[in-house]
């Protein structure tokens, strides 16, 4: 308004050391006080600082608000066979495949742990990262599993070692556990396994077939252990030995959100971002 913002005066007159100004001539840019910090400023440099600070209030309160718009509960948005972004870490050295009876290996150094083994026995996949396994309704928890062995497992039939190959697998489910996210950690199991499908027969879902042999973490009987093969089935042969893979298996803790969709560690797009 005029030479700048106009000092809204309710008296029309304003007497200072005898000298009589009009209303009119007192603007917002030639009037000046001292502040609490002992600096002179005028109405129009503190009108202008607040302002300032205002836009700058709702810009931020317009980010928050956008923020919170893209931001769900991963409960609420991912379903079954969706990937999300869990990261387990990176692998601080790499070991041999096992050739043993109990030991565990496979991987390479410095490379994250949502990529897969690329051979255990003669078979691989091209399946990397983590996907949703099941949701649990009453606890509103994610379960995943990843979506193909990250490393070898060796096997061999005998009644001494089917409990201790089922402890096993579960306990080396916990290196992939990340405390931030996860509640608890296992191995993929027979039931599990059977769930995805419903029916233990060949399938073309590749959240069950990986395109490579892999062990599940329940007994057969006293001396084998159940595994998936190539096709996808889920078999019990009693002669069952051999390096082959595992897939851990993540709870996730029901406070996980997301912020949309992105790509994850591994490289897999359209996949659920966590926060």
């Amino acid at each position: 308004m005029g030479g700048g913002y106009l000092l809204i005066i309710l008296i029309l007159l304003v007497v200072t050391n005898g000298i009589t100004y009009g209303a009119s001539q007192l603007t917002s840019d030639g009037v000046s006080y001292q502040k609490q910090d002992g600096n002179l400023t005028t109405v129009k440099s503190a009108l202008d600082e607040l302002i300032t600070k205002s836009s700058k209030v709702n810009d931020l309160e317009k980010k928050v608000t956008d923020y919170e718009k893209g931001v769900h509960y991963l409960f609420d948005v991912a379903k079954v066979g969706d990937y999300v972004s869990y990261d387990a870490g990176i692998w601080a050295s790499a070991t041999a495949k096992p050739t043993k009876q109990g030991d565990f290996g496979g991987n390479e150094a410095n490379k994250n742990k949502g990529y897969s083994v690329s051979l255990c026995d003669n078979t691989t996949t091209s399946l990397n990262g983590w996907r949703v396994l099941s949701k649990d309704e009453e606890n509103k928890t994610v379960t995943i599993v990843h979506a193909g062995q990250p490393e070898c497992y060796y096997h061999v039939y005998n009644s001494e070692n089917q409990s201790s190959s089922v402890k096993a697998l579960n306990e080396r489910a916990n290196k992939y556990k990340n405390t931030i996210y996860a509640d608890s950690a296992h191995a993929l199991d027979y039931n599990e396994a059977k769930e995805i499908t419903t029916n233990i027969s060949s399938t073309e879902d590749d959240l069950r077939k990986t395109g490579a042999r892999y062990w599940l973490a329940t007994p057969y009987n006293d001396d084998a252990l159940y595994y998936v093969s190539t096709t996808g089935s889920i078999n019990n042969n009693g002669y069952n030995f051999d390096s082959w893979g595992f897939r851990p298996v993540i709870v996730l803790k029901s406070s996980v959100i997301t912020t949309g969709k992105g790509q994850d560690q591994v490289g897999n797009s359209d996949t659920w971002i966590i926060a």
